[in-house]
């Protein structure tokens, strides 16, 4: 009996076994190993209130932050207690001097602590905003998140991530790309794939229920700016549509894994394109497909994405449409298997291939993080000492200065005198308007005769 439930178990559901592990393992975690850094001295006599109070002070005085300082916070934190405080003090870190030499352990901590948290809609605004932030993912923390967020169902936050590691344009790591992929086509098939929370449209004004009529718009603000920017788009950094950003994303994850010349790249670049919107390339690559094969059941997620354009009169997107419905006519093959399927078979060749030699490595990453942020911090107070010592210098050269004044005040009272009367100021005169010339008297001036009338 029981080895026909364990046979039940390892049956295919959905066409998918669950006899074999798919995801990442729990050793992937390397919780010993990270956990091992709040034995180090520096974390273990932080208290995390004190410290938040004086990085507070010492932006509030001198708005100056030091990057060890900000790296040991967010590395001790354990709870959610101070979340939101960590992500206050890099917003504000990243408007000083020092942001420049930011710790990678810093990035890592950050994240690892948001996902220890599940605050995905926080973790992904500090990753969306990476001008305020300055917050990336490394390979490692990229697989981690993907991987919770995979597992916990969390399909329209993983794919948000596989958009933003996209943006980087880096799918080196064969478990981010496979995750990343896995993560995206699950979101496309769900039903409400339109937008991402993050980047989802303002709501139109509803009707009153009352009278029927639209709500008012606000008035508008008119601000006056010295100049105005050039209006650019980089059909990157700027791509604000969701659709667009995962069509991106499944292009970068095409060329990958060989674009047209393997099923996967192939499937995942025309799906791309449709979601893109890049109908003219659309045009050419279907064109260029001949005997390659492509998947059917992407074959139909396109045909649906077309169908919810809301531009039905783009004459690209209509010759498209058509050159879809042809594609099974121009000689393409089609590929009847689940490419969910495929794309799992895809994780789980990269995860056995790759996890235990990402562990070690990491491992090491995390004893290197330690020994460094050991070194930074004797490097800040060799520099806190050295500037203390100059300060001391120069207050020391002050008072000796003056209490040679004092002793030899007599032997140099002419040069002081000389001193204190160099320092006087002369205020220039005021002008009062041009002066009057003085009358002048003529000596030889004789009065005329004054005689009196009769």
């Amino acid at each position: 009996m029981l080895k026909l439930f364990v046979q039940h178990r390892r049956c295919l559901v959905g066409g998918l076994s669950l006899a074999r592990r798919t995801f990442l393992s729990e050793a992937y975690q390397c919780r010993e190993a990270w956990n091992a850094r709040l034995a180090t001295p520096i974390l273990a006599k932080v208290d995390l209130d004190t410290l938040y109070y004086d990085l507070e002070q010492r932006f509030q005085q001198r708005n100056k932050i030091s990057a060890i300082d900000i790296d040991i916070y967010a590395n001790k934190l354990v709870d959610e207690t101070h979340v939101d405080e960590i992500a206050d003090l890099l917003y504000k870190f990243r408007l000083t001097e020092e942001t420049s030499n930011t710790l990678d352990s810093t990035h890592h901590a950050l994240v690892r602590n948001y996902l220890e948290h599940r605050c995905y809609g926080q973790l992904i605004e500090v990753l969306n905003n990476r001008l305020g932030y300055g917050i990336f993912l490394d390979n490692y923390s990229a697989n981690l998140t993907l991987d919770q967020l995979i597992k916990g169902q969390e399909f329209r936050h993983a794919a948000r991530i596989a958009t933003l590691v996209a943006l980087q344009e880096d799918f080196s790591n064969p478990i981010t790309r496979s995750l990343s992929l896995y993560g995206c086509y699950r979101y496309t098939k769900t039903p409400d794939a339109e937008h991402f929370d993050d980047l989802a449209p303002a709501e139109a004004p509803v009707g009153d229920q009352t009278g029927g009529q639209k709500k008012k718009k606000k008035d508008e603000i008119k601000i006056r700016v010295k100049f105005l920017r050039n209006e650019f788009f980089d059909d990157h950094f700027d791509l604000k549509n969701s659709q667009q950003l995962l069509g991106k994303t499944f292009i970068e994850l095409s060329r990958s894994y060989g674009g047209v010349s393997n099923l996967i790249g192939a499937s995942c670049e025309l799906l791309g394109l449709a979601l893109y919107r890049k109908y003219d390339v659309g045009l050419e690559f279907v064109a260029n497909l001949q005997d390659q094969q492509i998947n059917s059941e992407v074959l139909q997620i396109v045909r649906g994405v077309l169908e919810k354009e809301t531009n039905k009169d783009d004459e690209k997107r209509a010759a498209f449409s058509d050159a879809i419905d042809k594609i099974e006519a121009s000689g393409c093959k089609l590929n009847k298997e689940s490419f969910e399927k495929l794309i799992l078979e895809l994780v789980h060749k990269s995860v056995t291939e790759n996890e235990p030699s990402q562990i070690e490595t990491q491992k090491k990453v995390y004893s290197d993080w330690c020994a460094l942020r050991q070194q930074r911090l004797d490097e800040e107070l060799e520099r806190l000492q050295r500037a203390k010592r100059l300060k001391d210098i120069e207050q020391m050269s002050v008072e000796l200065e003056k209490e040679e004044q004092k002793l030899w005040f007599f032997e140099n009272e002419d040069k002081l005198d000389l001193e204190i009367d160099s320092k006087r100021v002369f205020y220039p005169k005021r002008w009062f308007g041009k002066k009057k010339k003085p009358r002048t008297v003529d000596v030889d001036y004789v009065p005329p005769e004054v005689r009196q009338r009769n």
